[in-house]
């Protein structure tokens, strides 16, 4: 059984925006500078774990990514390599 149309679907209003779609946003939107040097990634946490980290960040008046950062910067002195700031100091081949 297939979904019945929608009675508002077509209904085009004068002055109104146009819709957005539901396609990811270009770089330039809403702002944002592009920025080749960096990669978005995600992580999931258990839901105790990211309150344990929004707690730090809070007292110590920091956000959850520099909190993360740090967790970051101590996994790459654990296998002996360089830390966050020397690596973006180097230049990108």
């Amino acid at each position: 059984m297939s979904k019945r149309p929608s009675v508002l679907g077509d209904l085009k209003l004068e002055g109104s925006p146009k819709p957005r779609s539901p396609a990811k946003a270009s770089p330039g939107e809403a702002g944002r500078k592009p920025r080749p040097d960096v990669i978005h990634t995600s992580i999931y946490l258990p839901k105790p774990v990211y309150l344990k980290l929004r707690e730090i960040a809070y007292t110590t008046d920091q956000k959850i990514h520099d909190v993360i950062m740090e967790g970051v910067d101590a996994a790459l002195k654990q296998y002996g390599h360089p830390s966050v700031a020397e690596l973006k100091s180097r230049k990108a081949p």
